[in-house]
């Protein structure tokens, strides 16, 4: 067999490949499984059954842990479906960490779309060997061009990295990113920290997944401290995410809870994806 032949750190490589993306495939599998599970029984049930004990959730802008609150929503049976279906997925090297992102609408029983907008879940290998999600959060944007959910998935290319993993304080990397937009400005602060894949989700705008796209809200968006408040990187080291708060410098009434996905590539660590999750304004 030509295997037998491949020098042994490439065979390794590829070896290695291969079990990043069956670990893929894998959560891709738990996230239309999930999905599915949301319109066969309830949006509770899914969601229950499909969490970590740890799973954590937003609520006005500020995080906690998911299973509780949900474990006492009530059941609401002829409430609008919520409806959702991944478009891109990402692995750490590991294969015990990844996300996955897409869109979800809400749908009336006699098939109006009411609302839209972008979820990203954050998946994590149990003890089992299940994949269960770790976090979950979204945006609302308007009615897209295309409001059909994808069949297939797309996956960013692994990055490129020099030398050996570094490990890294992802807090303090949320830390330094705060104190660059402080000083720098928010587009000038951003820019040397994100990944060449970066996509940010933001209230109101469709998936910003293009440096143009990005450029462009950034560069009307005020600066805010990010308060982390949980973190976890992979086993393999190059991928792992903060969550927490965070508070506009300018104006307090701009405030909520963010996630940061955080990767390790050929310049260093690199921010890959941005959510902001606003608080909701307190009722007169």
């Amino acid at each position: 067999m030509k295997l037998l032949f491949l020098p042994s750190a490439l065979l390794l490589l590829s070896l290695g490949a291969a079990a990043q993306q069956s670990a893929l495939d894998e959560m891709v599998a738990a996230e239309r499984s999930f999905a599915q599970a949301a319109r066969q029984t309830s949006t509770k049930q899914a969601f229950v059954a499909s969490m970590s004990d740890s799973a954590i959730m937003f609520t006005n802008g500020k995080p906690e842990l998911s299973k509780p609150a949900w474990q006492q929503r009530p059941e609401q049976p002829n409430a609008p479906q919520l409806i959702w279906g991944p478009a891109f997925a990402s692995m750490a090297a590991s294969g015990e960490l990844g996300y996955t992102t897409g869109q979800w609408y809400i749908e009336q029983t006699g098939g109006q779309r009411v609302a839209h907008g972008q979820f990203f879940t954050l998946w994590g290998r149990q003890p089992d060997g299940r994949f269960q999600f770790l976090l979950d959060v979204g945006v609302s944007h308007p009615d897209p061009a295309s409001s059909e959910l994808p069949a297939q998935v797309a996956t960013a290319p692994r990055p490129a990295r020099t030398g050996k993993v570094r490990p890294a304080s992802l807090p303090a990397l949320d830390q330094q990113l705060t104190a660059a937009v402080e000083k720098q400005g928010v587009a000038a602060g951003y820019a040397p920290w994100l990944s060449a894949q970066a996509r940010l989700l933001r209230e109101t705008h469709a998936p910003l997944t293009t440096p143009a796209a990005i450029a462009a809200v950034l560069a009307t968006d005020p600066a805010r401290r990010f308060t982390a408040q949980g973190s976890r990187v992979a086993r393999s080291g190059e991928l792992g995410y903060t969550y927490g708060t965070y508070l506009s410098v300018q104006t307090p009434a701009d405030q909520g809870g963010y996630l940061h996905v955080w990767q390790q590539e050929a310049r260093g660590w690199r921010l890959v994806a941005e959510v902001l999750t606003p608080a909701t304004p307190p009722k007169p």
